[in-house]
């Protein structure tokens, strides 16, 4: 029991019984005996104050002096003196609460302290400073006595810590309220605050009545996110003007004058806070825009590096933690029998990526028109090498074997789609009545069962076979010769069937040799322009980097999009709609190089290029903007990174 508590707490006792917060250091050890007498059989500890209670009290009145909450008052044991700050703290809070009744009461400060009292027991900081770190965070308890210091040399406020700040706060504003309730003052700041705003009597009005009549709702009307802000500095103003022009201060005078001061930190804290809540809704909101652009899906390393439209990372208006709060919450709230609004998925390499639910069904239908392409490219060539070799796959014959690859293929060539077809949100997603318009026409299962890979990517296998086949010579269609030259010709098992590179794996290393090669001839030439040309190169490519999926190709990418925005019907009405959209980024383009410097080429200036030429009329008069937008991106890396040398 013999703790740095327990002592405090009988500290607090003994002061508290004979009213002083100054306690003679004989007399405590007298009590403290009789004390430990009284009750050493409940807390046997107490035995160390049984005969000389000193050395074992000093001991834990140093620990109480270090946490600042005692002070001794002088070094001789005769006449020492204790000093319980915590009596002061006590009895301040009383203040406070008497001031909530009666705002006439003025605020305690270290007049109110008895005389002789060191000024060691007082913390003193700057108001503003103390009153913006307790309103983000405080903890209340006995263990200090603020002295907030104000502005023009008005008497410091002493603030227990048993008291909230908030309550501070309201008690100024009561005397603010009760000063503005007298006649002489209510008509004549009423004059001042209206002569200053011509031609908004009525809201002025409005709000001194809102303020002054209403006591109850003084510290809403504080911290509302409204143009009350303005008129709130107006107002503390005008009387924090007239009351420091006053040279015999009243007791009354300096009570307001300092509710003047506090109330003035509170709303400019209320008004930063708005602030900063507004600018990070406005980050949430084009975080949300930039989440409905495509690609539509984005790792949450991605979402880390969003920006507005000025180029401002994101991150920074809103932190990681709220970000997290914002994902975790969309991904985790929905209402009853409905699918959240973002959705997670995660790929076979387990990346996870988030998707806004209205875009699912959107993103599966492009992606399965690329990787129809891409697939069936990849199946009939390999098919025909398989049939030049004379040999055959169980895939051919069998429609099973079929789907089997073409779920293969389709993880291979198409990552993306292949882990949104086997999600477990897609068949939720077909019964979720707000999964978007394109939920109620699209169905990609038939009795609680995916559709087959072959019907998803409309392709036949006993086509495919025959357009292997077509691409075969012609005499392997004559049995006699094709007998013989498989006789002579087939290579042996082990050599077969070798491990293929995807088209997305050839396009990459065929770039990377492109890149050595433009760097050798920049060496070589050790010419301005011919090395600009290969900067701007180089640069293109970091670009492709972050704009392309390294699944797919810019190519690729270029036909997925253009088709999104490009909904001509007619094959020369479509190549033309397509064509003048070159042309006119070419022509751009083309002026801008002439005076972009080697750096300047990132994805933040591609990101301004395109924005800017989205604003020509042609283009604004064309459907899918964000398509559109990112298709003229896509184009001018594409021309950047083939720029002649």
């Amino acid at each position: 029991m013999a703790t740095t508590t327990s002592i405090i707490v009988l500290l607090k006792f003994f002061a508290s019984r004979q009213k002083s917060a100054i306690v003679d250091y004989k007399d405590f050890c007298e009590y403290l005996k009789r004390y430990s007498e009284h009750h050493l059989d409940e807390q046997p500890s107490l035995a160390c104050y049984l005969e000389d209670p000193v050395p074992a009290l000093q001991t834990e009145l140093d620990k109480l002096v270090d946490s600042r909450l005692i002070m001794l008052t002088n070094t001789n044991p005769e006449k020492q003196g204790i000093i319980v700050i915590p009596y002061y703290i006590e009895r301040f809070a009383e203040r406070y609460k008497d001031i909530s009744v009666n705002p006439s009461l003025p605020f305690p400060s270290e007049a109110d302290l008895p005389k002789g009292t060191p000024k060691g027991i007082v913390t003193q900081e700057n108001s503003a400073e103390l009153i913006g770190r307790l309103l983000k965070h405080q903890d209340l308890n006995d263990k200090v006595l603020y002295g907030l210091s104000l502005p023009h040399n008005a008497p410091s406020i002493l603030l227990p810590s048993t008291v909230s700040v908030v309550t501070l706060i309201e008690d100024a504003v009561g005397k603010i309220q009760n000063m503005l309730k007298k006649e002489e003052h209510h008509d004549y700041f009423l004059k001042k605050l209206t002569v200053s705003n011509p031609g908004r009597e009525m809201i002025v009005k409005n709000f001194f009545n809102a303020f002054v009549d209403r006591p109850d709702h003084s510290l809403e009307t504080l911290s509302q996110t409204t143009e009350s802000f303005y008129l709130w500095n107006q107002l503390c103003f005008f009387i924090k003007q007239d009351y420091e022009k006053i040279k015999d201060y009243t007791q009354e005078d300096l009570s307001c004058l300092q509710a003047v001061y506090i109330t003035e930190v509170g709303a400019n804290y209320f008004k930063n806070e708005a602030q900063e809540k507004a600018k990070r809704e406005g980050a949430i909101k084009t975080l949300e825009g930039l989440l409905l652009k495509p690609p539509y899906y984005f790792t949450f390393e991605e979402i880390t590096k969003f920006t507005d439209n000025k180029g401002v990372p994101l991150l920074g208006q809103y932190t990681e933690e709220e970000l997290k709060d914002y994902l975790h919450k969309k991904t985790q709230e929905a209402p009853v029998q409905e699918l959240p609004e973002i959705l997670v998925f995660k790929t076979y390499d387990d990346k996870r990526y988030f998707i806004f639910k209205s875009k699912v069904l959107h993103l599966i239908l492009r992606l399965c028109t690329d990787a129809r392409i891409s697939v069936l490219d990849a199946i009939k060539t390999h098919w025909s090498e398989v049939l030049k070799q004379f040999d055959f796959l169980p895939e051919m014959k069998d429609q099973g074997a079929f789907e089997d690859r073409l779920e293969k293929e389709i993880r291979i060539q198409s990552p993306i789609l292949s882990a949104l077809l086997h999600s477990s949100f897609l068949p939720l997603l077909s019964y979720d009545a707000s999964g978007g318009d394109d939920t109620s026409k699209v169905s990609l299962f038939v009795n609680g069962q995916l559709l087959p890979y072959s019907d998803i990517l409309l392709m036949s296998r006993q086509e495919l076979l025959n357009d292997a086949k077509i691409m075969l010579p012609f005499w392997y269609s004559l049995p006699i010769i094709s007998w013989i030259a498989k006789m002579l010709l087939r290579p042996p098992k082990k050599n077969r069937n070798k491990t293929r590179k995807t088209k997305a794996e050839l396009y990459r290393e065929s770039e990377s040799a492109k890149r050595k090669e433009d760097e050798e001839t920049a060496m070589l030439a050790q010419n301005a322009t011919i090395s600009k040309k290969v900067a701007l190169r180089d640069a293109a490519r970091s670009a492709e980097q972050a704009y392309v999926p390294a699944s797919s190709t810019l190519d690729r990418e270029l036909d997925s999009y253009e088709h999104i925005w490009n909904k001509r019907l007619g094959k020369d009405v479509h190549n033309n709609l397509t064509e003048d959209v070159n042309s006119l980024i070419r022509d751009y383009i083309r002026k801008t190089l002439r005076t972009m410097k080697t750096d300047g080429f990132t994805t933040k200036r591609i990101q301004s290029l395109a924005e800017s030429l989205m604003t020509a009329p042609s283009l604004q008069k064309i459907g899918e903007h964000d398509a559109l937008l990112m298709y003229i991106k896509l184009y001018m890396v594409k021309l950047v990174k083939n720029i002649p040398m």
